[in-house]
């Protein structure tokens, strides 16, 4: 009876053969998948940390411009020069924040309802908000404006902490745009 013998050590040769293929189209498959779901799992990690620089940003610039107004409230209106002393100490509450000074810049926009007048500039650093009298009850109001450009060009001081992704025509992350760049910016209004 000729035929293949199962039991012989030629079968157990081909036996492990055909195990070894089996494993090497795994381990193949193997890396395949890790490679896929490494990418997703990058793509999702990059999202979380893009994502929580710009509102970490947002409430620590919401945070500091608070502090500002509340330190503005404490000078007396009768100050001889109010609007540079108001400046002074705005611009003093923002120094003590975490901060970075590269990170955070003045130069907000103006308010379009009223006659708001820029703070002075104090010590070199850019103004921090705007100044008007309130006709009908005679009193200051004041607006502290932070924000930084978030943009993939500029100078340094311009540029996303962390950098934009492209991933298939989505943008990681996609933040609003003021004048055609990324603008993280937030206000505190304080009736002086």
């Amino acid at each position: 009876m000729s035929g293949f013998n199962f039991r012989s050590k030629q079968a157990g040769g081909l036996t492990r053969y055909i195990h070894m293929q089996t494993i090497k189209k795994q381990r193949g498959a193997i890396a395949i998948e890790f490679a896929a779901l490494f990418s997703i799992f990058f793509i999702i990690v990059y999202a979380i940390i893009a994502y929580s620089i710009p509102l970490l940003l947002t409430m620590t610039f919401k945070q500091v411009s608070s502090d500002a107004g509340r330190a503005a409230v404490r000078v007396d209106v009768a100050y001889p020069q109010y609007a540079q002393k108001v400046s002074e100490q705005v611009t003093e509450a923002v120094e003590k924040s975490w901060l970075p000074a590269s990170w955070v810049d003045g130069n907000c926009p103006t308010p379009k309802a009223g006659a708001w007048s820029p703070l002075p500039g104090f010590n070199g650093k850019p103004s921090y908000g705007f100044l008007k009298l309130d006709k009908v009850s005679n009193r200051y109001i004041l607006q502290v404006c932070l924000q930084r450009k978030y943009g993939n060009t500029g100078p340094a001081s311009e540029r996303a902490i962390i950098p934009t992704l492209n991933l298939l025509g989505i943008k990681i992350p996609d933040l609003p745009e003021t004048e055609g760049k990324p603008v993280i910016r937030s206000y505190t209004t304080v009736r002086l």
